[in-house]
């Protein structure tokens, strides 16, 4: 599976302490770890700080499928438009589990 996760790892840790970003979520990253990715760097940095409305920053609220790409979508075209790059991922394919790799470049690239 190789090593990807890692530098995700250690870019993210030097923003916040919690979430921990261990292997075994960023392997395969989880919605509601996204979700509270998301929430830490936002805390920490104001980074995406008005983004979301207050469902949305609940992670219990976020249940359904559509409002789990629409809530990717927001900060991957966010992040898109701060790097002044498009990114090569997909909000469907992150929700689903699919292409960790490229969910970790798009951490990289937010962090």
């Amino acid at each position: 599976m190789g090593d990807f996760w890692k530098p995700t790892a250690e870019m993210g840790e030097q923003i916040f302490q919690k979430p921990k970003l261990l292997e075994k979520h960023l392997i395969k990253p989880p919605f509601r770890f996204l979700h509270d990715i998301f929430t830490a760097t936002m805390e920490a940095t104001g980074f995406g700080d008005g983004l979301y409305d207050a469902v949305e920053m609940d992670s219990k609220s976020m249940t359904e499928k559509d409002a789990k790409i629409n809530y990717l979508s927001k900060m991957i075209t966010l992040t898109e438009m701060i790097i002044g790059e498009e990114l090569d991922v997909k909000p469907n394919k992150i929700v689903a589990g699919h292409e960790p790799e490229k969910t970790n470049i798009f951490l990289q690239a937010m962090f």
